[in-house]
């Protein structure tokens, strides 16, 4: 984590509220497709609409869980001045404890990343399951230039083998 990071006093930075956004977006798209799943009026196979509301409330769930982690790492680790920890655990419903425990050192680097003047997309990504390099260049500024030129460059083909592997090692562990 880059410790010398000069940060505005209580403001929070754009690409921080702006990946919160694509993150809320991303879990209220999801939820609005279980919400808009047409049922069956009476008995029959509902096989489809199930797997279909089941995958879309774990997608909800990751994003939600996405920003979650990405705001509480962030009034932590980064914003100054830093809020009162116990006030942040009662947001969230757990103890100043539990409130540490809803971002990972992962989660740290990546904020880390998205606040650098030269950020690193790969922990930016790791960190963040639900976002895409899509969405990161989209969120434009030096994250956005540094995903677009990534893209352009080739180089994201070998970075994107790499991260879908050490996701896929990751669920593994669980």
């Amino acid at each position: 984590m880059d410790e010398n990071l000069e940060l505005s006093w209580g403001t929070v930075p754009t690409v921080i509220i702006d990946l919160a956004r694509v993150l809320a977006k991303r879990a209220s798209e999801n939820a609005r497709r279980v919400e808009r799943l047409k049922w069956p009026d009476g008995p029959g196979d509902v096989q489809d609409e199930l797997r279909i509301a089941i995958g879309a409330a774990h997608k909800t769930t990751k994003a939600s869980n996405d920003v979650r982690a990405l705001l509480s790492a962030y009034a932590h680790k980064f914003h100054n001045p830093r809020p009162v920890i116990s006030d942040l655990a009662r947001a969230q419903e757990t103890s100043s404890q539990g409130f540490i425990r809803r971002y990972s050192e992962g989660t740290v680097d990546a904020v880390a990343s998205l606040l650098s003047p030269t950020p690193e997309i790969e922990p930016i990504l790791l960190a963040f399951p639900s976002v895409s390099i899509a969405d990161l260049v989209e969120l434009g500024g030096t994250v956005g230039t540094e995903a677009k030129r990534l893209l352009d460059s080739g180089e994201w083909d070998a970075k994107a083998r790499r991260i879908r592997d050490t996701k896929a090692r990751s669920r593994e562990d669980l």
